[in-house]
């Protein structure tokens, strides 16, 4: 009887498979590039990164304040998607100018930021290209990266099962390639005499891949945008205001950005500061994928049962206490790292999937171009605050600790405690008002199967 039940679940779980991501139809076929445009993504978006990322600014000497200048300034670029809308509009056929900006995007923080530290020598020198480097090419990722989201939406199932589906098996395949990966170049980092030159050689690689996800990219089908879409830039700030759960979901998803991006240099911490290797680094972030594996069926269930508002604030309230653990964690007690992480793995797996849709839900069917730029441009402004205050509190004692209850504490740890309560307040009201920011199709399902 259970080898049957395993062989139905199995079955079904194929059959999902082929519905979602069979190329025999062409939202299939657009599915299955945009997994495959996934996969890549996440494995050059290893090298150009996170610690790898972190490591690469740490071989030039750059501090940590310095390194979250660098760090915030790109979401402040970011914030010229306003001209998004009025400038793809110029253009008949999106999709060349769209890979071409890619290309462009990825030349300028991969190539032209790996070139410069071989013509400037001094490190304030590097900090000022670092900066005026990553601010070009950012503002000009901001122009046309809408443009993608609304390509690509077209192809999203409109089926909630079916788009939870999409949702859960894009991020697990992602998570398992991109965290082998992680474990093998965390391996190789820390095995290789030449880190160095690994980690320059890991974002050549990387740009590479960027090519080959621009061919991939290509073969998707166009869809031609509808010819009333606002092509000026104040539509960008009132179209959006016309639909009033647009707007309450994009204030949702800026908080969470921002609240986000107050531990940006967290990475920096661990690395210089709890001084863990590269491959522990690596592998605690790889047990994501395994988690993932193990617990997606329950954080489906409660989407199903709760709505993607109500399960994303039961995900926030369970996690408002590791934060506060993480503010005392020392080198002393630095095991808890390891220990927390797997546990925010657990909720980052109903985190994750709840927000995969916040964008969608309530999105305004023509206006998709005007109403993402703008979710982009408060995302991108909230992520520059959370980058500067988390910038500006880690500034306090930089590189040096302070005694709290007779513990040394370095002061980016005290953005776990503004964490904490942020979330915390996040979750209740996602919890308590959910109807607020949920469309009436998504109201009904859930209302009827309870």
């Amino acid at each position: 009887m259970k080898r049957n039940e395993m062989a139905d679940r199995l079955h079904a779980r194929l059959s999902d498979l082929r519905t979602v991501f069979g190329p025999q139809t062409e939202s299939g076929k657009g599915r299955l590039i945009n997994l495959i445009s996934s996969l890549l993504t996440g494995v050059y978006t290893i090298f150009v990164t996170g610690i790898f990322y972190t490591g690469f600014l740490s071989l030039y000497g750059i501090s940590i304040t310095e390194t979250g200048i660098i760090t915030f300034v790109p979401y402040l670029a970011n914030c010229f998607c306003i001209f998004s809308t009025p400038v793809l509009n110029r253009f008949h056929r999106r999709k060349p100018v769209l890979l071409l900006s890619k290309i462009v995007y990825y030349f300028l923080i991969i190539i032209a930021v790996n070139l410069m530290p071989l013509l400037v020598s001094d490190t304030a020198g590097r900090v000022r290209w670092f900066t005026l480097l990553l601010f070009a090419a950012n503002a000009e990722n901001a122009l046309f990266s809408p443009g993608f989201t609304s390509w690509f939406y077209h192809f999203f199932p409109e089926d909630n099962d079916l788009r939870v589906c999409y949702y859960t098996y894009s991020q697990l395949f992602t998570s398992v390639l991109a965290n082998l990966v992680l474990v093998i170049s965390g391996w190789l980092a820390d095995a290789v005499r030449a880190q160095a030159e690994l980690i320059i050689g890991f974002r050549y690689a990387a740009f590479l891949l960027v090519i080959l996800d621009v061919c991939v990219q290509a073969q998707a089908k166009e869809y031609e945008e509808p010819g009333d879409q606002g092509s000026r830039i104040r539509d960008v700030f009132t179209v959006p205001f016309r639909h009033r759960k647009f707007i309450r979901c994009t204030a949702l998803m800026g908080f969470w950005t921002y609240n986000c991006n107050l531990t940006g240099l967290w990475l920096y911490h661990v690395l210089n500061h709890m001084h863990f290797s590269y491959l522990v680094i690596n592998l605690v972030s790889s047990s994501y994928m395994i988690v993932f594996l193990i617990i997606s069926p329950l954080w489906r269930r409660l989407i199903r049962k709760y709505s993607w508002i109500r399960t994303f604030g039961l995900a926030n309230l369970i996690w408002v206490p590791t934060e506060f653990v993480f503010f005392f964690m020392s080198e002393g007690t630095r095991m808890m790292y390891p220990l927390l992480t797997v546990l925010q793995h657990f909720l980052s797996t109903g985190l994750n999937l709840a927000y995969a849709n916040v964008l969608y839900m309530n999105l305004p069917q023509n206006q998709e171009t005007s109403c993402i730029s703008f979710q982009v441009f408060a995302c991108n402004f909230a992520a520059f605050l959370g980058a500067m205050v988390g910038t500006a509190l880690s500034a306090i004692s930089g590189d040096s600790t302070v005694a709290v209850l007779g513990i040394p504490i370095y002061s980016i740890q005290f953005n776990c405690l503004l964490r904490g309560v942020n979330m915390l307040a996040m979750g209740l009201y996602c919890w308590r008002h959910w109807q607020e920011l949920t469309s009436e199709s998504e109201i009904r399902r859930v209302e009827n199967r309870q």
